[in-house]
């Protein structure tokens, strides 16, 4: 439904504005669990992991150009200087998902491409973007996050165990992991508050630099580091017993 919701209101958007889109559509074989590498110059990145969909990567790739309505042919035109490349890289412990989305045009500020994926199994997550939200569905393992002008949320029933790095600018910032994850948080925000809530574990909070807009605290006795940052917006951080269980709007962690 999410997904959907997104489309029509992309679609809706470019007709306003007089925008040309195009759909590339691309299917991988995967062997079980990946990590995903994604770069973007711009865009909207959706990863999904969990999704039956046997043993295949999918990709679905939306390429837009904003033009304006009159230059709406040389918008059409343009879609071709946009490239968006998926392989799958062997030779690690585990095969990585590589997403590269680039522009030849001389006005790469009037592209954007959004990119959708669901896989089986999520390890690792890598994705660099901007003008663009970030949500990251189901990894098992390290997560890091750049983006501006979008929202980021990484949501995992799985307990997190290893290093996560999320960094924005203009939307809100939500982690929420199962109980049993552990690490040290280092959280701050500027024009922006946050708040967390912890259900289970050994959660210390005890820091004289904590206030309505930074966090320092552990939880457990692993050595990894959850680092968030943000600009004008807030940061909501969740370990619970049950992440997948959310609304659309995060007042609250």
């Amino acid at each position: 439904m999410e997904r959907g919701l997104d489309r029509a209101h992309a679609g809706m958007a470019a007709s306003f504005d007089g925008a040309e889109t195009e759909e590339r559509h691309y299917e991988l074989d995967v062997d079980g669990i990946v990590d995903v590498d994604l770069e973007s110059f711009a865009g909207d990145v959706v990863i999904r992991g969990g999704r039956g969909t046997k043993g295949k990567a999918l990709i679905s790739a939306t390429v837009t150009a904003r033009h304006g309505s009159d230059r709406k042919d040389e918008g059409q035109a343009s879609l071709a200087d946009v490239a968006v490349k998926a392989e799958i890289r062997r030779g690690g412990d585990v095969p990585t998902l590589a997403v590269r989305c680039t522009t030849a045009h001389d006005e790469p500020w009037l592209h954007d491409v959004d990119v959708d994926i669901e896989l089986p199994e999520v390890r690792r997550v890598r994705v660099k973007t901007r003008a663009g939200k970030v949500h990251v569905f189901e990894n098992r393992g390290a997560c890091h996050v750049e983006t501006v002008d979008g929202d980021i949320r990484m949501f995992t029933p799985w307990a997190i165990s290893e290093d996560v790095t999320l960094v924005g600018r203009g939307g809100e910032i939500v982690f929420r992991a199962f109980t049993g994850t552990c690490g040290t948080f280092d959280v701050e925000c500027v024009n922006g508050d946050v708040k967390a809530r912890v259900e289970a574990g050994d959660w210390r909070i005890l820091d004289r630099r904590n206030d309505h807009d930074t966090l320092h605290a552990t939880l457990g006795t692993c050595t990894n580091r959850i680092t968030i940052r943000n600009v004008d917006a807030k940061v909501r951080v969740s370990v619970v017993k049950d992440p997948m269980d959310y609304g659309s709007i995060f007042a609250s962690p």
